[in-house]
């Protein structure tokens, strides 16, 4: 814990110090901070969602949906809401990895699902959600829900008509899964902060980077180097949840908690709808302007992801936890015919 998020911690605790007086029906104004940038189309779903929440509550319960960094680093959020620093977060799961495996499977199964209902289904009608409550459970944490912002695409200097064209390149990647599924068909997965990849790219020290969703890249200039992409892709589609203290949670009334899940569960389908949107008006725009969009064939979807599957396979002995959250997907791809083992 850093020595800042002590200080802040400290002074939390004693604007939350309760005041004596006769009993009211509890008000709640709650700072959640997210995972996304300030004017970000992500960060203004966030927005739209805390204006959603005060309509559905009758302004009992006020959220200040706060943009990455406004009060501690994206990594520091889950301690932070721990310690009331924060009263909730809007953040990966996927980057609590090295306190639970689990996560990493339930945040972002590397090459599992190929749409956003599919991966939505999962969570809220197939046990996912559950699972993810479950993983919380010991850091104190409530997920009230989960949304995503669509299949991520990956840049490039030159074509990858199929995984095999993948070796010998040099890709931005993010540790773990998804370094080593790339790494399996011979890429070069090499480790750089998203602030450099623009110039790696244009100086060439990479041939693609895994970043965001096509409009996303499009908007951070990406293409303006990279002149080709794999849209619609299949490698990446994480999750982000919405989760408070398990305590606050339990103190809810039960109308109060019924209406926080329809509200993230609507937020969930407003972030969909919104990148879903952005990610079509950038690839028309992109080819327009000389970009190829690489769609894989389903031979080669269902290749990429035989080679994930081993890779998840190996992830699920770190824990037990782990292992249980994969059974439970591959249980659902099963059901609705991704996999066939």
């Amino acid at each position: 814990m850093t020595k800042a998020l002590r200080t802040i911690a400290a002074a939390a605790l004693i604007a939350a110090a309760p005041l004596a007086g006769p009993a009211v029906a509890q008000d709640y104004n709650w700072s959640i901070q997210s995972l996304w940038q300030a004017g970000t189309a992500t960060q203004q779903s966030f927005e739209r969602f805390a204006e959603d929440v005060a309509k559905r509550t009758d302004g009992q319960i006020k959220i200040r949906a706060l943009p990455a960094d406004a009060v501690v680093g994206t990594a520091e959020t889950l301690e932070a809401v721990q310690m009331g620093v924060l009263d909730g977060e809007h953040n990966a799961p996927a980057y609590w990895t090295g306190r639970e495996p689990g996560f990493a499977i339930l945040g972002g199964l590397v090459g599992a699902y190929q749409t956003t209902q599919q991966l939505l289904d999962y969570h809220y009608d197939n046990g996912g959600l559950e699972l993810l409550q479950e993983a919380y459970e010991p850091f104190g944490l409530y997920p009230i829900g989960v949304t995503t912002w669509g299949a991520e695409s990956l840049p490039l200097l030159k074509p990858v008509e199929h995984p095999s064209d993948f070796k010998g390149m040099k890709l931005r990647m993010s540790k773990g899964m998804f370094s080593d599924v790339f790494a399996s068909f011979g890429a070069v997965p090499i480790e750089m902060a998203g602030t450099e990849v623009y110039s790696a790219l244009d100086k060439g020290v990479v041939d693609g980077a895994d970043w965001g969703t096509l409009s996303m890249n499009e908007e951070l200039g990406f293409h303006d180097i990279a002149k080709y992409a794999i849209y619609p892709s299949v490698h990446s589609m994480s999750i982000a949840d919405v989760a408070i203290r398990k305590e606050v949670w339990d103190g809810l009334t039960p109308e109060l908690q019924k209406t926080l899940k329809e509200a993230v569960r609507a937020f969930a389908d407003d972030m969909a709808e919104t990148m879903a949107k952005k990610d079509a008006e950038a690839a028309e725009k992109l080819r327009a302007e000389g970009v190829t969009l690489i769609d894989w064939s389903d031979e080669d979807k269902k290749a990429f992801r035989a080679a994930a599957i081993d890779v998840w396979k190996a992830y699920a002995t770190r824990s037990p936890f782990a292992q249980k959250a994969l059974d439970s997907q591959l249980a659902y791809m099963k059901k609705i015919g991704l996999i066939d083992e």
